[in-house]
């Protein structure tokens, strides 16, 4: 049996180890920080979930291809874990999911307009929105609210924690508070490098014969002996996350249907310029506390100059001054007027992503430094952001991939498949040179 490595224990790399475990594969799962993750693209209590898009569309594909993998590992659990009952609803909160689109973008708008997706989503224009959502939004735009089962938000800590339970049961093992660095194909096709125990500093030399790499935008650096060209190809970015509270003078002025039209239009994506969303970070304890608030601009993106401190420093200013208006902005669509001193910011901190040029997401074999197509290692990045309603899915085709069972019958599938594949880094590697015809 094949001994695997799986770099990155977030939602990528613990779906993909959860899914090569699930198939019988020796496992093990590698993972920098502790159980209790304190920062990462993984980290918060709550991600957009969403299924509306075109028809066959592939990111709608992976959300709830993902749904489908998410109730078979709950039915696991269930079967195989004596202490805890899991259900959908640990992870998954249903509730309307609101889209602000320019009336230029109505060509986006119609081809959502299909049979079998119709009856999930409505649309209302600047003099019916507040008839149909209670919100009132400016002449020029369109608001597109979708509702089905299981769109709304996810909680992606609650996921890693049983993806992880599901790992252990299955008999692979996951280090914690371990790095992995400077990994290279030895001349006999095993994968070395060397493993460093952050507690105590140790460090010990590996061997694998097959790898994943869902490391996020420390990919680069682990695969910079393997694949020196990948930093042309994933670039890290960092975006802005406030967290915003009503202060309750203000919160206990509202009235009854206020508070209702606030919970119906969170979560809130607008698809106009650096893309604002907001969401519901975390329910109130009680009906007469505020939630707590995460909101941010998905475009606002900012490169990083050094990644090992992005974590810590503290926000542009700009960039919060942004959020905060357009949060308030929001509430103003609602007619709920807030001032300033109504808010209170809880926090704020940058979140990192790595994106491509295309910024369509990789799960992909990779090319080594030779430039031959190495099948015994895949890469899953790039999400730009987008990847956490999808991961369970990019997760088993990269599993399909590494094991080699990627051909499937399903048309989607296959579609999928070569949406997120390799053609994205020939193409972002591989430069024609002037005077030379191929």
């Amino acid at each position: 049996m094949s001994k695997i490595l799986v770099i990155g224990g977030g939602l990528m790399g613990s779906a993909a180890a959860w899914k090569l475990a699930q198939r019988g594969a020796d496992v093990t799962l590698v993972e920098q920080q502790d159980e209790n993750y304190l920062y990462g693209s993984s980290y918060g209590s709550a991600r957009i979930a969403r299924s509306l898009g075109p028809k066959k569309d592939v990111f709608s594909y992976l959300f709830n291809q993902t749904l489908k993998e998410v109730r078979q590992l709950i039915d696991f659990l269930n079967t195989n874990d004596y202490g805890d009952r899991h259900a959908m609803e640990d992870i998954y909160s249903t509730s309307p999911v609101s889209y602000l689109f320019h009336r230029d973008q109505w060509p986006v708008v119609d081809r959502l307009r299909f049979k079998r997706q119709k009856r999930d989503f409505r649309i209302g224009s600047s003099r019916s929105s507040f008839r149909k959502f209670g919100m009132t939004i400016p002449k020029d735009t369109l608001l597109v609210r979708e509702q089905r089962e299981y769109s709304g938000t996810m909680q992606p800590m609650e996921l890693i924690r049983k993806l992880h339970l599901g790992i252990t049961q299955k008999g692979s093992q996951i280090k914690y508070q371990s790095r992995v660095d400077r990994l290279v194909k030895n001349d006999d096709g095993r994968f070395a490098g060397t493993i460093t125990h952050l507690a105590n500093g140790k460090s010990k030399a590996l061997k694998f014969d097959q790898v994943v790499v869902a490391s996020g935008a420390y990919a680069v650096d682990v695969l910079q002996d393997f694949a020196p060209y990948l930093h042309r190809v994933l670039t890290p970015k960092k975006v802005v996350l406030s967290f915003y509270r009503i202060k309750q003078s203000r919160y206990d002025r509202m009235t009854p249907a206020e508070k209702k039209a606030m919970l119906d239009a969170q979560p809130y994506f607008s698809q106009i310029g650096k893309e604002y969303f907001s969401m519901i970070e975390k329910p109130a304890d009680n009906d007469d506390a505020s939630p707590l608030f995460k909101a941010g601009g998905h475009q606002l993106r900012r490169n990083i100059r050094d990644l090992s401190r992005v974590w810590t420093e503290k926000p542009r200013k700009k960039d919060r001054k942004w959020t905060k208006k357009q949060f308030r902005k929001h509430f103003d669509m609602l007619e709920i007027y807030l001032k300033k001193k109504d808010i209170e910011t809880v926090e704020t901190y940058n979140c990192v992503y790595t994106e491509t040029r295309n910024h369509v997401p990789l799960v992909t074999h990779l090319f080594n430094k030779h430039g031959a197509l190495d099948r015994d290692i895949v890469l899953i990045g790039g999400m730009s952001g987008i990847g956490a309603k999808g991961c369970l899915a990019y997760g088993t085709i990269g599993a399909d991939l590494l094991l080699g069972k990627e051909g499937k019958a399903k048309k989607m599938y296959r579609k999928t498949v070569k949406a997120l594949g390799n053609p994205s880094i020939r193409l972002h590697t591989r430069r024609i040179k002037r005077g030379r015809l191929f």
